[in-house]
């Protein structure tokens, strides 16, 4: 049978061994907390520079973006600039069309009057050359007529010759038959005196 003392010395060897092995177990569990402490640390620190580093990226690509909006930005402005210079430059083509086409149809008025003026030209050449042949025909009837005259002008003048020729050989005549009738007379006053003789 066991004593009470036995008991108790078998007892407080328990204790002391429960009381290793919680201190072993309390030992274990610190040094595995500061590992795990000094791993979740790290994973921390690596965390905190990834976020650091993300943060960074994320400010450069900000900056980029701001860049590349400002860029396009930029970029709208000039293609804006751009479509008004080109409407404008439209504009001053529709513009130039428009005077292109009056132009156009300016030179076709002015080549539709000249052809009217040709027409009236070749017409009024016509006009002169019938004129001229008329002229022509006239100068040669008043020259035929002034020819006409000088022979009617001779023939008048052969005429006043030959009335003056009969007038001197009528005068010729008269005084002729003056002579006659004064010899005549004569004659018969010898012929009376030599009757009364």
């Amino acid at each position: 049978m066991t004593s009470p003392q036995s008991t108790k010395q078998a007892n407080d060897r328990d204790d002391r061994g429960q009381e290793g092995s919680q201190s072993q177990r309390h030992q274990d569990e610190s040094t595995f907390t500061r590992l795990a402490i000094g791993e979740l640390q790290r994973d921390l620190q690596r965390v905190e520079d990834q976020a650091r580093q993300a943060q960074q990226d994320a400010q450069g690509s900000r900056q980029l973006g701001q860049h590349a909006r400002s860029a396009a930005q930029q970029a709208q402005n000039q293609a804006r600039e751009a479509r008004n210079q080109a409407q404008q430059a439209q504009g001053q083509a529709q513009q130039v069309q428009a005077q292109l086409q009056q132009v156009h149809n300016e030179a076709q008025q002015a080549q539709s009057e000249a052809q009217q003026a040709n027409q009236r030209a070749q017409q009024a050449q016509g006009q002169a050359q019938q004129g001229q042949a008329q002229l022509q025909q006239a100068q040669n009837d008043a020259q035929q007529a002034n020819q006409r005259a000088q022979q009617a002008q001779e023939r008048a003048d052969q005429a006043n010759q030959q009335a003056q020729q009969a007038e001197d050989l009528a005068q010729q005549a008269h005084n002729h038959a003056q002579q006659a009738q004064t010899d005549a007379g004569q004659i018969r006053m010898s012929v009376r005196q030599l009757q009364h003789a």
